[in-house]
This record gives C-alpha cells, sequence and structure tokens, in this order.
C-alpha cells in the first residue's frame, strides 16, 4: 500500500468520536469523574469521563493475565495489580495492589503466568515471585553453567533468564523451564559469542503453537522448539534470523518484540525498527514492506515499530506501535486503519495486546499507563 492509500484509509474512519461510559464498577463517586475534550463534527466538547474502574498511574502496563476465576492481573512499572472480577458487588474492593512493602518482591512486571494449580507467577527482570493467594514466595533463578536437554510438555512455564546490560552473564543464553514443582534452565542452540546473552536475550512473551511449537522472540532471532521432532535433534529447532527476515544489514533493527500464531497457524513477528514480518512455513514475508507502511513510505504514522500483536474473533491482525498508535489489518479485504490519540488511544506505546476468554481485546500503553477497549469505532480507556 502507497502512502496516499493509507491516507485514505485514515479518512474513512468517522469524524465522530464515541466517548463511552466504561464498564460497571463498585462504589462511584462524583470524584471518579474527569473532564475530557471530545473532537465532534461540529468542534472540540466538554464530557465526563468516569474514571473509577482506571488503574492508580504509573508509566505504562507491560503485562495483562485473566486467571481461572476470571480476575484480571496488570504488571505496571510500579506495581502488581489484580482486579478483583469474581467478587459480587458491594464485596471488597475491584483493584488489589501489590508493590514491595505488600510482599511482591520486584518493582514491576514483564510477565504474569498461572500455573495448572492456580499459582500466579510474575516475574521483571531477575526477581520472580510466586502468589498462592495469600502470600508471595520469592525464587532465585541461578546461571547455569552448561546447556540442558530440551524438553516441554502442556502445562509448563517458561522464565526468563536475567542478564547483564553490560559486562559479562555467565553460561549461555537461554530460559528456565518450570514443569513439576521443579526449574531447570535450558540453552538456545545458538552461535556463542561475548555478545550471545544481548544478541538472544528472550523479549516477548512465550507463544504455544497448535503443532506443539514453542516460540521465543530474542533480539536476534525467532527461536521455535518442537517437542514432538525432539529425537531428531536438529529438526527439533527453527531459528528465524536477521538473514529469513532480510534484517541481516538493517541499521535500524532494534530486536523482536512480538511474536504471534494466528487462528490458521501462521506465525506474525513485530520487529521494533524494520516492522511486521509474516512467518509462512519455510518463507518469511516482510509485511511491514510489501504494504509499503515503512517510514519511508508514509507520511506520518507507520508500521515499523512493533511491541504488541494479535487477532481479533474476526480474523483481524492488531499491531500495538511506538508512537504511530494502533493498526488493524482487515484479513478480507486487506484494508488498513490507524487508530491514534484523537481515537482514544493516549499512550505513546501499546506494550501489550491480550484476548480475554470473551474475545475481547486489551491494550496496555505506555505513556500515560492504561488499559484500553475497541467500542467498535474508537477506544475507550477501560483500566
Amino acid at each position: 500500500m502507497k502512502a496516499n492509500r493509507t491516507r485514505a484509509y485514515l479518512f474513512l474512519l468517522p469524524l465522530s468520536i464515541v466517548i463511552s461510559m466504561f464498564l460497571s464498577c463498585n462504589n462511584r463517586s462524583v470524584s471518579n469523574y474527569i473532564d475530557q475534550k471530545a473532537i465532534t463534527a461540529t468542534g472540540s466538547t466538554e464530557t465526563k469521563i468516569d474514571t473509577s474502574s482506571w488503574l492508580k498511574p504509573s508509566k505504562g502496563i507491560r503485562s495483562i493475565l485473566e486467571d481461572s476465576r476470571g480476575d484480571i492481573w496488570f504488571g505496571g512499572t510500579g506495581f502488581v495489580a489484580v482486579y478483583n472480577a469474581h467478587l459480587p458487588d458491594g464485596e471488597g474492593s475491584n483493584f488489589t495492589y501489590f508493590n514491595e512493602e505488600e510482599g511482591w518482591c520486584g518493582k514491576g512486571a514483564s510477565r504474569i503466568q498461572e500455573d495448572e494449580n492456580g499459582i500466579i507467577w510474575i516475574q521483571a527482570g531477575g526477581a520472580l515471585c510466586s502468589y498462592d493467594g495469600n502470600r508471595f514466595s520469592s525464587h532465585a533463578l541461578k546461571p547455569a553453567e552448561s546447556a540442558r536437554e530440551w524438553e516441554s510438555a502442556a502445562n509448563d512455564l517458561w522464565f526468563k533468564k536475567e542478564i547483564e546490560r553490560f559486562g559479562e552473564t555467565e553460561g549461555p543464553p537461554g530460559v528456565y523451564r518450570y514443569h513439576g514443582g521443579a526449574f531447570t534452565f535450558q540453552a538456545f542452540p545458538v552461535p556463542q559469542s561475548e555478545d550471545a546473552n544481548q544478541l538472544y536475550n528472550w523479549m516477548t512473551d512465550v507463544i504455544k503453537g497448535q503443532n506443539g511449537t514453542i516460540w521465543f522472540g530474542t533480539m536476534e532471532a525467532v527461536i521455535g522448539f518442537n517437542g514432538e521432532s525432539r529425537a531428531a535433534e536438529p529438526a527439533a529447532f527453527t531459528l528465524i534470523g536477521r538473514e529469513e527476515m532480510g534484517r541481516k544489514n538493517n541499521p535500524q533493527n532494534m530486536g523482536i518484540r512480538a511474536v504471534y500464531e494466528d487462528s490458521k497457524g501462521q506465525l506474525w513477528i513485530g520487529d521494533n525498527g524494520v516492522g511486521v514480518f509474516l512467518y509462512q512455513g519455510d518463507t518469511t514475508i516482510n509485511f511491514t514492506q510489501l504494504h509499503q507502511l515503512g517510514p519511508e513510505d508514509t507520511d506520518g504514522n507507520s508500521l515499523h515499530r512493533i511491541f504488541s500483536i494479535a487477532e481479533d474473533d474476526a480474523g483481524n491482525m492488531w499491531f500495538g506501535t511506538v508512537y504511530s498508535g494502533v493498526w488493524r489489518f482487515n484479513s478480507a479485504t486487506g484494508e488498513w486503519t490507524n487508530f491514534t490519540e484523537k481515537d482514544g488511544i493516549r499512550s505513546d506505546l501499546i506494550w501489550t495486546i491480550y484476548k480475554t476468554k470473551q474475545g475481547e481485546l486489551l491494550f496496555g500503553g505506555e505513556d500515560p499507563g492504561g488499559v484500553y477497549r475497541f467500542n467498535g469505532i474508537s477506544f475507550d480507556r477501560l483500566y
């Protein structure tokens, strides 16, 4: 798609921006409402926005999880919070916040997971805690001295190895597997060098594919492990790196930030600097380049700094960016729509797009920190 066609799609959006009231929330009061300007066909107007379901201020929301009880967990830059959706009206607070003083052993949360026993696991850098519903327990992930044979099972949890930003790091790059109540370190099958830990630093959510493949997005490459083919050791791994993605000599490369498998089994990859890639078996397509949505193609927002990817129930693909809002790709028509601040997206960076059990997409943003929901026309801040 050329730049002028991109702008044409933007003009197809309705001029009126609908700002709706947020989902019901207990104990609302007048103090929970703020004035906010809304752009309409006749100019700017003031409207009341209910903030009672908003998270407390933070720089950004980096992770979201809906647990087995239906409660929703949020990893902020300075706290971990849970929205107590299971509580009946009038019982308890909507949000419970955890920080260092309240038992949480870190300063934020880059990943939140739940194991098969309902235990919540929260990781931020090298800090790892589990929460059993009453208290936190801290877990030390010790540096690995050697590689372990790879294994995987359906209920595994995966945790990041902490690395030093500068200086030496013990052991090869890899991940920790939590299985049967124990942690084992599994090294990535990648070239070893002085900067290997930096190059293959795991950056994305873990993706469990339809064919059993486990996908990890690192700075340098996407690494896939298929436990079903473990007997044939080399065939058990798929590496989608610079050469396969055509980003080998690209000076703008800043690392892979998103990996997502859609309902068709196609793998989408988001790079923070080069754009969106679509991996189909043995072919990798630069989707941003194909649709001419790079910074060199557009006069304004582009699709080259990607931090999050998701698919909605209608088959549309959604992409969260840095400084370019949210993009939607209509898989049926091939049309693109870009949503920005005028459409309710007020965060500069969309860290995560999380799909709930009801099929609703939640968009977690930074600067300011907030969680948004698409209402069919524009976005409302939900949390």
